[in-house]
């Protein structure tokens, strides 16, 4: 089968066909393209391939280097930053397909000479895969890595299936090299790339079990993979020692030698025979993870059978999304019947190819899952569990992405060999007749994804992530310090002030990175005010000092304010004394820490008090005086430890921390204890809403179409709607507050908040 994708059939040759179906695949992508960014660790990842930037551990430079060189390439369409990068996911989903067309085309011809019967179980193939809902929701919204991670994954299945057909000819040993070297290079963009690692390691043995006795082969692999995953060793720390904006865990290496060998370090009988002083331990504990504190698999975080229903869960998501569940499930399981007829036919067919695919198959499902080892899904026994920490952050259905893929090929191409049994069994009965016209309604199953899931999957018109960080940013005063709480209201307020410039000066702090050393560092260094002649403007990537109030990307009554630059650093600790403060304490007795002259900080005893909250409570004191301090709306862990709810007042979607008594006034009014906040600033908080803020077109919304944000991002716009409509109420202004609360309940319906007990 030499050539085969160079054959014509029809108009086209094979690999035209195949390129065809990855356009019209793209086209959809393109067609239901999200405009902007998204929240969770989409706007992370947007950013960091913007400015160059290390995201989350273990900083996937693959993601990074090619995000930047496409946006780089893109730029003459003008389009946003966060588009192009979405269009990359699109077109990285679209590969993927063409791979897979011409992968099953390869399979196909072992147990059938009918081109036709090639392209159309390839076609109907790639369009169920393409169309599963998590793989349309991760190609029209970049989530992060994972389409990058798709696209490798088909890559080496495609070359898998050349070397079937090239074994022990040069060209087969250069498609071995070759697939060694994107293993590593894929490991440096997520460890989802190496997922086809066990399917190869079966295939080959299996298929031609001598090629592991040739060292000189095996050798070269193993080489050719360790310069691929160079990549991972050396883009990161070599970056990290640049300080870029967004470089968490700040795995700096002192040479490029103790970044190469690290990691022998985590092979303890080879790294033991190096000195420990050797290796580079910040880009180890990046590598590892450790910042996430993942617990072995041998503890697991949810009964194996909740983890398994999860998973179960994620698949009836797949193939008709938009129906109710009963109709949904019935089509799962159709479905489901659908992809083991396609492997019967497999197994039957082609039996190597079959070993590495069934390999893979049960690799990214029941050994992902057991690997993964996740809590309670996000949405998944609340009411046997309603222990929210016990549960998952969010639904994790993307870490699926590559089982939902194949599942998606097989059910295809068991549509497809019904298909073909029904066209023989009519040829057979009338030579001649109409069996491909009349057997065609058997193929329109494979539009069933396609026309249920469309309607959940299409993100065309949202702007919710962005428009929720610029509410957010513009809700503070110039040169504000804004403590925010997670994923949420941290990683779309780092998009718009690193790719869209707006609201430089707010220096963003998250609490759960405060329990590390690396940010309370790079945050000194931010807000460091600027010698004279220095402007950070000159390298708007890395940091170099304070970052100065733009005017023109603020809202007239922040740029009213005339605000003068900060005089101070927030942090005033030094390294060693960082280093020196307790993980945590527990207060023997009830405390109070002033923060200011009007402002104290309370804790009671036998409270325990962390890392992170001794920092927020001396940046507060930092502060005071020299910038003003807010919390966001979504944080009353944060504020909530120090109860500072008596000197905080709301303003928009952010608690500013007041340094003065708070007195009831016409501006300044109280709305009681129900609230957690009481305080709202009335005049501020109505322009924020009213004339600062985007969101009319959430109006317009019947549903919030993001699954793990829906109770969240709308309860807060219903918080500071009510507040405002409260104030207004209790200022005898029933006009006004009657529309406040009608926005209130539109939100509060949005969240499903509303349909609860």
């Amino acid at each position: 089968m030499k050539g085969i994708e160079h054959e014509k059939v029809g108009l086209l040759p094979i690999w035209g066909w195949a390129a065809v179906t990855g356009a019209l695949i793209w086209s959809l992508y393109v067609i239901t393209l999200a405009p902007t960014t998204g929240f969770w660790d989409t706007s992370e990842y947007v950013a960091t391939a913007h400015i160059v930037g290390i995201p989350h551990p273990p900083g996937n430079p693959l993601f990074v280097v090619i995000g930047r060189v496409w946006t780089l390439m893109l730029g003459w369409t003008g389009l946003a930053v966060a588009t192009r990068i979405n269009l990359l996911s699109a077109t990285m989903s679209a590969g993927a397909s063409v791979l897979w067309f011409l992968a099953v085309v390869r399979i196909w011809a072992h147990f059938t000479t009918d081109r036709r019967h090639q392209l159309v179980a390839a076609f109907a193939a790639v369009l169920v895969g393409a169309t599963a809902y998590t793989v349309w929701a991760q190609s029209n919204l970049n989530e992060k890595v994972y389409t990058v991670s798709l696209f490798f994954v088909a890559l080496v299945t495609y070359l898998a299936m050349l070397w079937e057909d090239e074994t022990g000819t040069p060209r087969g040993d250069r498609l071995l090299v070759l697939i060694a070297f994107l293993l590593g290079l894929g490991a440096a963009n997520h460890t989802m790339s190496v997922l086809p690692l066990p399917a190869l390691g079966l295939f080959v043995l299996w298929h031609d079990w001598k090629t592991i006795l040739r060292p000189r082969l095996v050798g070269l692999a193993l080489v050719f993979a360790a310069i691929g995953f160079s990549m991972q060793l050396l883009v990161v720390p070599i970056r990290s020692n640049q300080n870029p904006l967004i470089d968490e865990a700040n795995p700096e290496c002192e040479t490029v030698v103790s970044a190469l060998i690290t990691p022998l370090k985590m092979a303890p009988k080879v790294g033991g025979l190096v000195p420990d002083d050797a290796y580079c331990e910040p880009l180890r504990a990046s590598l590892a993870r450790e910042q996430y504190l993942k617990p072995p698999l041998t503890d697991r975080q949810a009964p194996i059978g909740a983890q398994y229903a999860n998973y179960w869960q994620y698949f009836d998501w797949q193939w008709a999304r938009g129906a109710d569940g009963r109709v949904r499930w019935l089509f799962s399981m159709l479905f489901l019947f659908f992809a083991f007829v396609g492997l019967w036919q497999h197994w039957k067919g082609d039996r190597d190819s079959f070993i590495y695919f069934a390999t893979l198959l049960f690799t990214v499902t029941i050994a992902l899952v057991f690997y993964l080892n996740f809590k309670y899904g996000y949405s998944l026994f609340t009411l046997e569990i309603p222990d929210l920490a016990q549960h998952e952050v969010r639904e994790r259905d993307y870490f699926y992405i590559v089982s939902f893929n194949l599942w998606g090929l097989y059910a295809g191409l068991g549509i497809a060999t019904l298909w073909g049994w029904f066209v023989e069994q009519r040829e057979a009965k009338d030579p001649g007749g109409r069996s491909l016209l009349r057997a065609s309604p058997i193929l329109a199953l494979a539009l069933v994804p396609l026309l249920f899931n469309y309607g959940k999957a299409d993100r065309t018109g949202d702007f919710a992530a962005r428009d929720w960080a610029y509410n957010i940013l513009q809700s503070v005063e110039p040169y504000a310090v804004l403590f925010t709480n997670g994923d949420n209201d941290t990683f779309p307020l780092w998009y718009l002030q690193e790719v869209e410039g707006i609201r430089r000066d707010v220096t963003v702090i998250v609490h759960s990175y405060l329990g590390t050393l690396w940010h309370p560092k790079q945050l000194r260094e931010l807000t460091t005010p600027c010698p004279d002649g220095v402007d950070p403007a000159d390298t708007p990537s890395v940091i170099v000092c304070q970052r100065p109030f733009d005017p023109e990307a603020a809202t007239p009554v922040s740029r009213d304010m005339n605000p003068t630059p900060p005089t101070r650093s927030v942090i005033a600790l030094t390294d060693e004394q960082l280093a020196t403060l307790p993980v945590a304490y527990i207060v023997p007795a009830d405390t109070t820490f002033a923060v200011s002259e009007w402002v104290e900080a309370t804790v009671r005893g036998g409270e325990v008090i962390s890392f992170p909250d001794i920092l927020v409570l001396h940046i507060m004191q930092q502060a005071a005086g020299d910038r003003p301090v807010y919390f966001a709306a979504t944080a009353p862990p944060v504020y909530g430890r120090w109860r500072l709810q008596p000197h905080l007042l709301r303003q928009g979607l952010a608690h500013k921390v007041v340094h003065q008594l708070l007195e009831s006034t016409a501006d300044t009014v109280y709305l009681g204890n129900d609230l957690d906040v009481g305080w709202i600033d009335r005049p501020r908080t109505r322009e924020l809403l009213w004339n600062v803020f985007q969101l009319e077109y959430l109006f317009g919304w019947d549903e919030w179409p993001e699954p793990s944000t829906r109770a969240s991002i709308p309860a807060q716009y219903y918080m500071a709607f009510l507040s405002l409509g409260l104030a207004e109420q209790l200022r005898e202004q029933p006009d006004e507050a009657e529309r406040n609360f009608a926005r209130a309940e539109r939100f509060l319906n949005l969240s499903g908040l509303a349909d609860e007990p």
